[in-house]
């Protein structure tokens, strides 16, 4: 079987990029891989806490994609663990190849190192590798050992072919593993998507006709309804009897309240504060003014006093 390498990830001082891509891939394919990571990404932190590293196959028409997500054991320059995504690549060709000989890849992905691409390269140089062509690799049928067998052993078939229309559920643990392996070699005869490891917002993104869930629904409901000690005492309740349709009604005719309350309250801070200015000022001069006027009027009754 004839599979090329493929590699997402990050270097000493080099943000993610792709830095190994199998020849003759789609756009499309790649993009559906980044789009995969990044989902990865947002989700490690549950998927993390397996000791399974998450699995994914992916078919287009020209390749199918077998990859794992996880750590590389590499740190960056900052001292921050380095995520990847990497796995192999094979040709249409092979692809009833790799679906053969896929419970054993299985039975040793963890430790036969078949998809860690990062063990074949030197770190300290990594930051110059972008975007590089990977050659043939072979992989031969004779390399398979008993774990093959035992991989097969102790599963009943099921006695219907299983719906494609439909996904099969298996557990992400090590019965999920064997469970999928079986399922690989006794239900369906050809390569099909696959996730082992996922979370539920992460399937809507593909068609994976077998999913191994992250049991996160029951943490996740209950995060919703947890309320922290000291907030429903410091929280008022809602006020009863809301009148929606007089809100609606309520008349915007200050233009800046409709787009910014805060904007209106400082213009108000700001008219006090100009009626406060006025009022300062009216109480300095008014009585200076008076007080003129008091003078004036001594003024023309002295003046008339004198006149013969």
């Amino acid at each position: 079987m004839i599979y090329r390498e493929l590699l997402y990830s990050r270097s000493l001082s080099r943000d993610y990029r792709w830095m190994i891509i199998p020849p003759k891939v789609s756009l499309e394919s790649l993009q559906a891989l980044n789009r995969l990571y990044d989902s990865y990404d947002e989700h490690k932190h549950i998927l993390s806490k397996s000791s399974l590293l998450p699995l994914y196959c992916l078919n287009y028409p020209e390749t199918t994609f077998l990859v794992s997500c996880g750590l590389s054991n590499h740190k960056d320059k900052e001292g921050r663990d380095i995520y990847c995504l990497q796995g192999i690549s094979v040709p249409r060709e092979y692809r009833r190849h790799l679906w053969f000989v896929l419970p054993w890849i299985l039975a040793n992905y963890d430790s036969k190192n078949l998809l860690n691409v990062w063990r074949n390269l030197d770190f300290s140089g990594a930051d110059a590798i972008v975007r590089r062509i990977s050659g043939d690799c072979f992989f031969e049928i004779d390399q398979t050992d008993e774990s093959f067998t035992e991989m097969k052993k102790g599963w009943n078939p099921p006695s219907e072919k299983l719906s494609t229309q439909e996904s099969t559920y298996v557990s992400f643990n090590e019965d999920g593993l064997k469970e999928l392996s079986h399922l690989i070699v006794s239900a369906y005869h050809d390569c099909i998507d696959f996730a082992f490891g996922v979370t539920p917002a992460m399937t809507k993104y593909f068609n994976f006709k077998i999913i191994a869930e992250t049991d996160i629904r029951s943490k996740r409901s209950n995060i919703k309804n947890k309320i922290p000690e000291g907030i429903a005492s410091a929280t008022p309740p809602s006020p009863v009897g809301y009148d929606h349709e007089k809100t609606i009604a309520e008349p915007f005719d200050d233009p800046i309240s409709r787009f910014d309350p805060g904007k209106k309250d400082k213009a108000h801070r700001m008219n006090l504060l100009r009626e406060n200015s006025s009022a300062r000022l009216l109480g300095q001069f008014l009585p200076r003014f008076l007080s003129l006027f008091k003078i004036r009027e001594r003024l023309k009754r002295f003046n008339g006093s004198n006149q013969p």
